[in-house]
This record gives C-alpha cells, structure tokens and sequence, in this order.
C-alpha cells in the first residue's frame, strides 16, 4: 500500500490504464479500496487522500482548491506512466475536474475520459454551507439526521472530531471555489452520474456538465441516494470498467 496524497492496493501488473478516484467531502481515500478487485487486472486504481483523514489525520486539511492543485498535481504527474481517467465523487469532482484541466493546460496530459459523479456543473455550485457558524456537536447532528454519518458517531467524541475536521476545510474549499474563467474545458469525453434519489443534484444539473468539455458527454442514473456509489459499488465499478475499455487506445 502507497502512502500520502495518492493511495493504491496492490495495483495490478497487467493494467493498461490508470484510474484516480476522488472521494466525497469529508471521507478519505479508503472508500475505493474494495473497488481495484472489482475493476479487474486491466485497470490500476489510484485515490486520492486530502490531509486531515484517515492515514493523514495528523496533518491541517486544506481549505482552498490551489492549495490541493499544488499538492496533487506533481504527484499525480510523476504517476502518469498509462493512459488516466478521472472519477470525482461530490466535492471529488470538483477537485478532478481541476485537476485534470491543470495537467491538461500545463504539461499536455489530459486524461482520456472524465467521470464527474453526484455534482453540479462548476458554474452551478450550492449556496456557502454555513457550518462555520455551528459547534462539532451541532454539525454532527446534522449529519446524522441527514444519513451522512452513523448515529454511532455522534455519540463518541473522538470519531465526531474525525468526521468534522476534515469536513470543515473541504467545506471551505468548496464555499470559496469559483470555476475558470479562461479556457475552462477539458478536452476529453465527459460522463456524468447521479443517483436517482438525490434531491440535492438532479438529472438537469448533470447533463450541464456536457458544457465543460469539447469531448462527448454521456449521462447515468443510479439506484440510490447522494451516496449511491457506495450503495451499488459492483454496479458502478462494471460501468466503470465499461467506460475505461471503451476509451483505451487500440494500439497498446
């Protein structure tokens, strides 16, 4: 297992492409790892870790997107050695989304495919969270009530800091983010997934994201929630596989 800001499990000697992961906010990396079983030995999955959570819990999490771009995108570019897709979850997406345009303008790396899951286009970001103005046990009470986090958390003060420190500064990230206003298009094809219960980010707001690259862009609908990555991980990680495959160079 790799450490820092990019984490993998074992990735597979055989793979012909590479897959970044970017999880929700406030979760960490270690989410994805069942997925590098599931997706096969033809593709080597990399995720992403912001620092604050799980194995980095030690060290302050970011709070502005140029202070994750510069962490991760020399990093990410030392790993390139195969054809790279993107797949952001949520605030994940933004950040990929980011990621990919800067190793796309600055060293001519676009990834061959772009997955922006459970998010609004740039331009269409939700109103500032507010939570700055609510105490760790008013915060994590919301979650719970909102089924983001387990009653059980609430209840135990160690793992409520867990959850709420790290959330606090991607929060922050996302409430000071504003999209590009200079050539703001990834130049590969675009999917953009939701689940079909997500009140919060509705099919509308994903068929938007076709406007942010000059590649096609392909819509899905899931079972489930906000969260229905999750919920159905062998369902996405076969349309995963669908979308890596179909996108690889027929000559390697």
């Amino acid at each position: 297992m790799t450490e820092g800001p990019l984490m993998e499990w074992d990735p597979p000697h055989t793979a012909t492409a590479l897959l970044v992961c970017l999880p929700h906010a406030g979760s960490g990396a270690f989410q994805f790892r069942p997925w590098q079983q599931m997706l096969g030995p033809d593709i080597a999955l990399v995720a992403v870790q912001l620092p604050g959570r799980e194995n980095r819990w030690r060290e302050d999490p970011a709070t502005c997107m140029a202070e994750v771009l510069d962490e991760l995108t020399p990093r990410l570019a030392a790993r390139l050695d195969l054809p790279y897709y993107v797949f952001g979850h949520s605030m994940g997406a933004l950040v990929g989304y980011e990621l990919a345009r800067r190793l796309g303008r600055q060293q001519g790396r676009w990834p061959r495919g772009f997955l922006a899951s459970a998010c609004r286009a740039p331009d269409e970001q939700r109103e500032p969270s507010g939570i700055e103005g609510l105490t760790d046990e008013q915060l994590v009470a919301e979650l719970v009530a909102d089924g983001v986090v387990p009653a059980a958390v609430g209840a135990n003060s160690r793992l409520a800091a867990a959850v709420t420190r790290p959330l606090r500064g991607d929060s922050a990230i996302c409430d000071t983010y504003t999209p590009p206003e200079t050539d703001p298009l990834l130049r590969c094809p675009l999917g953009a997934w939701r689940g079909q219960d997500d009140e919060g980010v509705t099919d509308g707001h994903i068929r938007r994201w076709a406007e942010w690259s000059t590649g096609p862009a392909t819509v899905r609908t899931f079972p489930g929630n906000h969260f229905y990555h999750l919920d159905v991980p062998r369902r996405v990680t076969a349309e995963l596989r669908k979308f890596v495959t179909a996108l690889l160079p027929t000559h390697h």
